[in-house]
């Protein structure tokens, strides 16, 4: 299975790599989508407005990819990156395969969050949700998504507020938590992830 990792020019990619590698995929990473992978992933690297800028000139072409069937992950801000506009920076536009906003986390909390909170599943039949429910994911975060509809939330986490911690919809599928650095629980979802791609 062939991966691609949508380098946005900021951060380090190594993690998510090395992950995916260790689960089975060639992993390439490229500034430049392309057609021929089973997996493209936006990883959480970087500001929204920043990655807006860079997402938007390729808009057509992911929107096109989706269509086609090639699987999509994001992560942390690759999910964010993925509703229909963020605030954090700038107010940008996103993707807008899912309906909401990104906005900072509204309660009153030490920002940014930074470590391990549980993670819950709050609906059935996404498959990339099994063995996750109860156990604890990595979170390095300030902003989350606001959905207008929980429709595609499939998990949740709670830190002040609850808030979308997996979000699903056919071939694309978002974490908030990062799952390459998430220890067990996170080889569960690449495990997870593998078949799902495979299916």
């Amino acid at each position: 299975m062939k991966a691609l990792i949508i380098n946005y020019g900021v951060g380090n990619l190594y993690s998510i790599s090395s992950a995916l590698n260790r689960i089975g995929f060639e992993v390439n990473i490229s500034d430049k989508p392309g057609k021929d992978y089973d997996l493209i992933v936006f990883p959480g690297v970087g500001a929204f407005s920043a990655v807006s800028d860079f997402i938007l000139r390729y808009k057509a072409l992911f929107d096109d990819l989706r269509k086609s069937g090639v699987n999509f992950l994001g992560v942390c801000l690759g999910m964010q990156i993925m509703f229909e506009k963020g605030t954090e920076g700038k107010e940008s536009t996103g993707l807008g395969w899912f309906k909401g906003i990104v906005d900072k986390i509204k309660a009153d909390v030490k920002l940014p969050h930074i470590g391990w909170d549980l993670i819950f599943e709050v609906k059935s039949g996404c498959e990339l949700t099994y063995g996750l429910d109860g156990n604890y994911v990595y979170y390095v975060h300030s902003y989350v998504a606001y959905p207008t509809s929980n429709d595609n939330v499939y998990m949740k986490s709670k830190y002040g507020i609850e808030y979308p911690a997996l979000i699903c919809d056919k071939n694309v599928v978002g974490t908030q938590f990062h799952p390459e650095k998430s220890s067990s629980t996170g080889k569960i979802f690449l495990e997870n992830l593998r078949g799902w791609v495979k299916r």
